[in-house]
């Protein structure tokens, strides 16, 4: 809806509500939505959205002239860039919904801003001539031609930078103010030099917000599901897994599978998705990812070129780390099917003892954006590991992606767009990092005794997200949840109300009949935590055994951990340590 139209809407219902009620004064913005990617300067100039205040007392002008002045005032940061001209200041008779002409049924005698730029305000005027203007609407930004209306600047201080898998929402507030009795009338008002009216009266409401600015895309990342791994009898130089019984197609779960042949594995997709719908900073078209443009979907483009709607990008970059690192004569790439079978052009990453190491950084260049998301922009991009060409044996490592970046276009002028990024785990050919505690003591438990977990984050370098899952007595799965995010080498203790409080999510085990339906029983034997990292490479945890009556204090599981990390300060530095990782499996029976 465009702005103009947005604006008579909202005048022409207050009036409607004024003809039928009697209220204090009443803000009401025409708020727009703009997309936090779009605004990229402090510098940048965008037009103001509507604001009516619509007052709750009369403008008796029947026997002389009366004049007033109103408000409006940024909130945050932001301030007034031009006051526009006075075509874009309306008044409307709030009972019978007349629009009054401007510069004859009233005149805009001074429109200015603050010295701050906080404060844009219109001094008006109503001449006898005119007569009795019931619960006056007045509003500003209303004209048809843009040009006219005000404009707003420093708002990348109020949006920020766009984050790491960013889904906020900023907002600019505006506050209005209504002054009579002006001693100056080409002036700013105040409370010593004027009568405050309207916004003093009991019940008005002066403050809403004038724009709401989403963050309009987000990135996604997704690992495959069962069930690639090394092929052991081989000698670990290639893969083993089970046919993929929808080929280039996900699964009835919407995951795509992993075993893609005995030298290629489909590690996981990166999927653009389509978070709000906040408009471009022409407040005419909305920054969309399915943009009908020509061509239709995301433009690959080296430099922006415009700002009417149209996600313009200059590569999609993908950086993998490998916990265990990749094999000497293997190839990294993307891929547009499942399959392995569509490498996108110039993605492909050669490994060879200079980057084996990791991590290696795939990249979709600027020819090739369009294509690879589609229409829709929202087609999978597969993250592929070949080892056709391995000339060792093949890594047993846990896949990360440390940043997948859309990398918007060089910078137009006030026309270039912040980029969105996020993170997240792929398919682990070792699996997941998954413990049991074997001697939990959950909170069901009704002998007094408690456990008071301690989870400790090794890795020097990876920030990892830990949950846990009841392992009930019988086998089956219970209740799950995330447990903590540990920076490096960060801790936690975790006493057995917060776990419980943590695992609020159902059983989901592919298997219906592995699903525990029932809580954790207070008598019997005791369930076993697991504790799963699909980010982690490294984790401790410890379960100290408490008993609050008689103040006993047990260590009751020495230090269980698992290292897929190898280094050449720590034997072995070619494969993992995997001390007490006595769980064979992850949540809900995942790898």
């Amino acid at each position: 809806m465009k702005q103009q139209l947005i604006s008579r809407l909202v005048v022409g219902a207050l009036a409607a509500i004024a003809a039928n009620s009697a209220f204090a004064g009443q803000i009401q913005a025409s708020s727009v939505s703009i997309a936090r990617e779009v605004i990229t300067t402090d510098t940048q100039a965008v037009t103001s959205p509507s604001i009516a205040y619509r007052f709750n007392g009369d403008v008796d002008a029947r026997l002389q002239v009366q004049t007033f002045q109103v408000q409006f005032t940024l909130g945050g940061d932001a301030t007034w860039n031009t006051a526009g001209n006075i075509a874009h200041v309306s008044v409307t008779n709030g009972i019978t919904a007349a629009a009054l002409v401007n510069g004859t049924d009233f005149t805009v005698t001074t429109l200015a801003l603050s010295a701050d730029k906080k404060t844009l305000f219109a001094t008006i005027s109503v001449p006898v001539a005119t007569g009795l203007v019931q619960q006056p609407i007045v509003a500003i930004s209303q004209s048809a031609v843009v040009a006219n209306n005000p404009t707003i600047v420093n708002l990348k201080k109020v949006v920020g930078d766009v984050a790491e898998c960013d889904t906020a929402v900023k907002v600019l507030p505006v506050d209005v103010k209504h002054y009579v009795a002006l001693s100056d009338p080409s002036a700013l008002a105040t409370d010593v030099t004027a009568t405050a009216d309207e916004h003093k009266r009991p019940a008005a409401a002066n403050t809403t917000t004038l724009i709401t600015f989403p963050t309009n895309l987000l990135v996604n990342v997704t690992k495959s599901g069962p069930d690639a791994k090394l092929r052991v009898a081989g000698g670990n130089v290639d893969f083993t897994g089970t046919a993929d019984a929808t080929p280039n197609a996900a699964d009835a779960n919407g995951v795509f599978q992993s075993f893609q042949g005995a030298t290629l594995a489909n590690l996981g997709s990166l999927t653009l998705k389509q978070n709000a719908q906040g408009y471009d900073s022409n407040l005419a078209n909305q920054y969309m990812l399915n943009n009908a443009t020509a061509p239709a979907g995301v433009k690959g483009i080296a430099t922006a070129a415009v700002n009417n709607g149209q996600v313009e990008v200059s590569r999609f970059d993908v950086k993998v780390s490998a916990s265990q690192g990749f094999v000497v004569g293997g190839a990294m790439f993307l891929s547009t099917n499942e399959s392995c079978t569509a490498p996108i052009a110039g993605s492909n990453v050669a490994i060879t003892s200079t980057n084996a190491a990791g991590p290696v950084t795939l990249t979709i260049p600027t020819a090739g954006i369009n294509a690879a998301f589609g229409a829709a922009g929202t087609n999978p991009v597969h993250v592929c590991y070949n080892v056709a060409a391995a000339t060792a044996v093949v890594p047993g490592s846990s896949f990360y992606v440390d940043s997948a970046t859309l990398v918007k276009a060089a910078a137009g002028t006030d026309l270039n767009e912040q980029n969105n990024f996020c993170k997240g785990p792929l398919y682990a050919l070792s699996g997941s990092v998954k413990i049991d505690v074997r001697n939990y003591a959950s909170t069901a438990r009704a002998d007094g005794w408690l456990s008071v977990l301690r989870l400790i984050n090794p890795s020097e370098t990876r920030t990892v997200d830990v949950y846990g899952q009841y392992i009930h007595s019988n086998g089956l799965y219970g209740k799950w949840g995330k447990l903590a995010t540990l920076a490096p080498r960060a801790v936690l203790n975790l006493t057995p109300d917060v776990v419980d409080a943590k695992l609020i999510n159902a059983p989901a085990h592919s298997v219906t009949a592995n699903n525990a339906t029932t809580a954790v029983g207070t008598t019997g034997d005791a369930p076993r935590l697991r504790i799963t990292s699909e980010n982690s490479d490294t984790l401790r945890v410890q379960n100290y055994l408490y008993n609050p009556a008689s103040k006993n204090f047990i260590e009751a599981s020495g230090s269980q951990g698992v290292d897929f990390t190898g280094s050449a300060d720590r034997a072995p530095s070619n494969e993992g340590q995997y001390q007490e990782q006595d769980a064979q499996k992850g949540l809900n029976g995942g790898n």
